[in-house]
């Protein structure tokens, strides 16, 4: 039963939604507010303030109260505005060219003289601009029209925020972002988006793993990116929040034609030494038209916009190429084996390109329905599809590999605005949104082959081809079953108070999900070799799969999405803006979240119901929840996020600004994460991970087990021991969403020339976090003596009575991930700004932070196995706190924006935006895993100090036992990397730090160059008003510019993200050793218990993008009218 406070929680948000739905949406909306007095100081109630849109004609008014304080909510973002002020007796004052952004609060104090006196001017008291206490940037329309972007995303506008980097905000991870489009959430709720978005940069977006953008540019009016808004009607996020709203019409006809595009021709040459075109092939290309105007004249508005966009690009690193981990001959090599063993054709292994198209639709109305009520409908339809192959210097993947993404999106969202009276106001959106995402292979169904994973590849054919990169061919696991679908329906409603100087608000924000989560892991079989020796004798190390224990088939599967289930978003907030005096303005504020799993996931009996499991659990490195007392009773209950924000105008003319808050912030996770507990519980379907197979020459296994095969007998012909066990995924008793407590402290100045300054610090500490475990890990450690002799071994434990050692706490189960909280973890940010506008015609700013973020458990993978699996540690389930993946460390961005007047037609515009980030972290690890904890080679290698730290071993042939080598070249060899290695060096005698070590910087700069030309009449007409007309804009992009200045400039540096950004060092463990020297292949505690290694010589190194380090323009046309 839940607890009484829930069960009062969601009745008082029946109440809320019963009550209010007749409150201000500030993420859609902007607010004018301020005071009037008279020129003699007096307070002046009843005075009368209307706030005119001017494109629109759209009026809002209000009356002041007995202190001369008004408020005008529920106003769109930007303007112009006019503001009118009338009194009896006193001169009517107009206030022009004020502009509104996004979510924030215009102060306007305006000074009356009575009718005798002569009015020179209007008298307004500080000035028009909005005033804030989190930290956040605003990007307005004029910004979106002119700086440089060839991907025209949302991305290319938050990277202005200088505490984001790759689409992460404040060091967090980029899952924890919450995005919505005119106050409705427009996130990849599911989580299945790759981190970085792809090409089109869109991370964490719907539609992106199509690489599309989920809304066209030209639909957009404003940007906002918040990291700290202590707004409580802001939340389920614990890194960005970022908000878009999309454009309207007016009372005046106005459209556009545009096209944008890049190809061959104006792209850069590679800079891998070849200096070689970028291939005919390659294109993109965006193009559109959009029109709005009046329905009926200051009543009813239209606006509507449609875009193509078209892209095709290489792949590079193709076997044999500069920089590519594969030779020609290796890849031939692999083809035939194929080929000749099993009749499939692996796919290209040379050139190869992939495509990304998309369709984009999008329609709005606006209706003033009276001078207190607007309404807007709005609707938006994405339809995209990509291919999906990605390779790197360290990672090379076979044509079959590839597969195509498609993404499905419709949302529609209606809001209400009310402005009831001078005292209240309400704001209310209902939205719906559709989501559906499917993947097929490229050869259709017919293809299907397992995936196959080559570790430990290098370029040397004398070596063995041994090395420190992957080969992944086969069908993509991933890809063998993927159906899923969002429904999301959702309310926010607002309704706000205003008495004296308090603007109460109560409302409430829900978001309920119906998840179709249509994937099964591996369907077609994972196999994993350790080197391409033993895949060319089908040696696999490890066989992985899942299936569907009832009916395996294909289309039973695709059809039925092996998880549905409905999870609920529910929220309640009550806030007080008091407004103090004149000078300074609090927020308090208590927000309720409550996440609710209206059916949660079933729990296997055979595992929780097992008193055996409990006494097999050792605790010896780790702890966890007793199995018997695991109850699913997750997630139900409330989450309280008390919140302050205060801004003090210190002079009372914003030249000196103290603003900020604290307040704690309640996220959301993944529902992937959840969907896994959901379908891998081995009650309906089964997971096989036979592990650590041991190469035999008289026993081989290898694809040709899992083909040709009944469905529901795919791993028939696998040992019994593999057969009869099953993965299962399991959460924590009460399990709770994210949460931060998150403090920000900032001082805005006016210096002398115009000069803006800012300096900000920004702090998080997590309240509740994520961490990955696997509780069926036998929990029985031992510790080498050399090397890496903090990093537990498990070799299982021989329990009373048995008389062989078990590895597994309970041995019908071959993993047991567990999903559970840390209140581990935290970042902080130190920012500093300056802006200057010179003259009306150039401004500039610069941002600088500095920043670290530190974790257990980045959750920047999709499943709770990847999670575990790929986070490197000492202690895999109880692992330490280190630097984040998100960690930011110093980044500079700056924007520049020059436009100039030629005569009346022509104006010209110069814009830049300049990053500068010190690269990105990344892990240095062993080539392979020899600590018995089931991990992927993600462990932390131990940097030797000295040659006594390390055993290196040489053996004649690939038959020859292992002997010490005494010739010392290895250590050499593998000293001089460490010497060589800016991080290395430091770590001597000590492990190498998870995501210690860091890329050189990336350093970007990007500019446009854009004319334009107004036809038409320009001549006034009777009003002195110049008709909008016509005009014509030709634009040119250059991004990395500064690779088109010199070819070794702007290189952009990464690790590929496939093993959680993490590099081998080169040390392979192939023996173990004891203090004399001696070799063994098999591991004892209490004598062969050193590590014995070889350096193969060819440590991985991280990676340079090879389209994003090239300068790549973009040829721009527009016809407006």
């Amino acid at each position: 039963m839940l607890p009484n406070r829930t069960v009062f929680f969601r009745g008082l948000l029946l109440v809320l939604l019963a009550w209010t739905t007749t409150a201000r949406a500030q993420v859609t909306t902007s607010a004018i507010s301020g005071k009037v007095t008279s020129d003699k100081g007096e307070d002046l109630i009843g005075v009368t303030v209307v706030a005119t849109n001017v494109p629109t004609g759209t009026k809002r008014g209000t009356g002041t109260e007995p202190d001369g304080r008004f408020s005008i909510p529920n106003l769109a973002p930007g303007g112009p505005y006019s503001v009118t002020v009338t009194y009896v007796g006193y001169k009517e004052q107009t206030i022009g060219g004020v502009f509104l952004t996004l979510g924030n609060t215009t102060r306007l104090n305006v000074v009356l003289v009575t009718e005798a006196q002569q009015l020179n001017e209007v008298v307004v008291v500080g000035n028009t601009e909005a005033t804030k206490t989190g930290a956040g940037t605003n990007v307005g329309r004029a910004a979106i029209q002119q700086l440089p972007t060839i991907t025209r995303s949302i991305q290319d506008f938050t990277r202005l925020d200088p505490r984001n980097s790759n689409n992460s905000f404040a060091g967090s991870s980029f899952r924890y972002n919450n995005i919505t489009l005119d106050g409705a959430v427009n996130n990849d709720a599911i989580g299945f988006s790759p981190s970085l978005g792809g090409t089109s940069g869109t991370s964490g977006l719907p539609g992106s793993s199509a690489r599309a953008n989920p809304i066209s540019l030209d639909a957009i009016q404003e940007i906002q990116a918040q990291v700290a808004p202590f707004d409580v009607k802001l939340g389920n996020f614990t890194g960005g929040s970022i908000n878009a709203v999309t454009r309207s019409g007016t009372n005046d006809f106005h459209g556009s034609v545009y096209g944008y595009g890049r190809n061959q021709g104006i792209t850069g040459r590679s800079i891998d030494g070849a200096d070689t075109k970028i291939g005919s092939a390659y294109h993109d290309y965006q193009t559109g038209v959009r029109l709005g105007g009046p329905i009926i004249k200051n009543k009813l508005f239209f606006f509507g916009n449609y875009e193509i966009a078209r892209r095709n690009e290489p792949q590079f690193y193709a076997a044999g190429a500069p920089g590519s981990p594969v030779s020609i001959d290796l890849a031939q090599t692999i083809s035939s084996k194929l080929q000749n063993t099993y009749n499939y054709n692996v796919g290209a292994y040379g050139d190869y390109n992939i495509y990304a198209n998309s369709n984009k639709l999008f329609g709005r109305l606006d209706w003033n329905v009276d001078d207190k009520t607007s309404i807007t409908l709005r609707h938006n339809y994405v339809k995209s599809e990509a291919t999906n192959l990605e390779r790197s210097n360290s990672l090379f993947k076979f044509g079959s590999q590839d597969f195509v993404q498609n993404n499905l999106q419709n949302s529609t969202v209606l809001e209400v605005k009310s402005n009831f009276s001078n005292k209240l106001s309400n704001n209310l959106i209902l939205g719906y949104t559709d989501i559906h995402d499917y993947r097929s292979l490229l050869g259709g169904q017919a293809s299907v082959f397992p995936a196959v994973q080559i570790n430990n590849v290098g370029l040397n054919a004398g070596n063995g081809y041994l090395g420190s990169n992957q080969i992944l061919l086969g069908s993509d696991r991933e890809a063998s079953i993927f159906n899923t679908r969002t429904k999301t329906f959702e309310i926010t409603d607002n309704l706000t108070y205003y008495t004296g100087a308090h603007a109460l608000t109560l409302g409430t924000h829900n978001e309920l999900y119906k998840i179709d989560y249509g994937f099964i892991n591996s369907w077609n079989g994972r196999i994993e070799y350790n080197n391409v020796a033993q895949f060319l004798a089908d040696q696999p190390n490890r066989i992985r799969g899942t299936y569907n224990i009832a009916d395996n088939s294909y289309a039973n599967n695709y059809n039925n999405p092996s998880a549905q289930f409905n999870i609920n978003l529910y929220s309640a907030y009550l806030q007080d803006e008091w407004t103090v005096s004149d000078r300074l303005k609090i927020s308090p504020g208590i927000r309720f979240d409550l996440t609710s799993l209206p059916t949660p996931p079933a729990l296997n009996s055979t595992l929780v119901n097992n008193p055996a499991n409990d006494a097999r659990t050792l605790n010896q490195t780790y702890q966890h929840t007793n199995w018997t007392d695991l109850k699913n009773n997750i997630l139900g209950k409330v989450q309280v996020s008390p919140r302050l924000g205060v801004n003090f105008d210190v002079k009372g003319d914003q030249s000196v600004v103290i603003r900020g808050g604290t307040g704690l912030f309640t996220g959301r996770v993944p529902f992937a994460w959840l969907g896994y507990a959901y379908y891998n519980n081995g009650i309906n379907y089964n997971s096989v991970d036979l592990n650590n197979i041991q190469p035999s020459t008289t026993s081989t296994t290898g694809p040709k087990y899992l083909l040709n095969q009944d469905p529901n007998k795919i791993y028939a012909q696998l040992p019994a021991s593999a057969q009869n066990t099953t993965e299962v995924n399991l959460i924590d008793n009460n399990f709770k969403m994210p949460q931060v407590w998150r403090s920000s402290l900032a001082l805005d100045l006016k210096l002398p020339g115009g000069v803006r300054a800012s300096v900000e610090g920004l702090y998080t500490k997590v309240i509740q976090d994520v961490k990955f475990e696997n509780i069926n890990l036998i929990d029985n450690a031992t510790y080498f003596s050399q090397g890496p002799t903090q990093t537990p071994r498990y070799a299982g434990y021989t329990f009373p009575g048995a008389t062989t050692a078990a590895t597994k706490v309970n041995t019908a189960f071959s993993n047991a991930f567990f999903l559970t909280n840390t209140q581990q973890g935290y970042r902080y940010q130190l920012t500093g700004s300056l802006g200057k506008t010179f003259a009306n015609v150039f401004d500039a700013n610069v941002a600088y932070t500095y920043g670290q973020s530190k974790d257990i458990s980045n959750g920047i993978r999709n499943s709770p196995q990847s999670n575990w699996e790929l986070n490197p540690a000492l202690n895999v389930n109880n692992p330490g706190l280190a630097y984040s993946n998100f960690d930011l460390r110093h980044r500079v961005v700056s924007s520049l924006n020059l436009h100039h007047n030629i005569g009346d037609r022509f104006t010209a515009y110069a814009t830049a935006v300049l990053t500068f980030a010190s690269g990105s972290p990344f892990t240095y690890v062993y080539n392979n895993n020899f600590f018995g904890n089931g991990q992927q080679n993600v462990q932390l290698a131990y940097i030797p100090g000295s040659a006594a730290d390390i055993t290196l071993v040489s053996r004649a042939s690939s038959t020859a036992p292992y002997t010490v080598e005494a010739s010392g070249a290895q250590y050499a060899a593998l000293s001089s990397f460490i010497d060589n290695d800016p991080y290395l060096k430091t770590r001597r005698g000590q492990y190498a730090e998870r995501n210690g070590a860091r890329t050189p910087w990336n350093d970007q700069a990007d500019v446009r160059l854009m004319v334009e030309a107004r036809l038409g009449n320009l001549s006034p007409n009777a009003a002195g008003v110049v008709a909008p007309g016509h005009s014509i804009q030709i634009s040119f992009d250059v991004v990395n510019v500064g690779n088109m200045l010199n070819k070794n400039w702007g290189r952009q540096y990464f690790v590929p993200n496939t093993f959680n950004s993490t590099l081998g060092t080169g040390l392979s463990q192939v023996a173990f050793a004891d203090a004399a020297g001696n070799i063994s292949t098999t591991y004892s505690a209490g004598t062969f218990n050193r590590p014995a290694f070889t350096y193969n010589g060819s440590p991985a190194t991280y990676a340079i993008d090879q389209l994003a380090s090239r300068w790549q323009g973009q040829l721009g046309l527009r016809y407006s009218f």
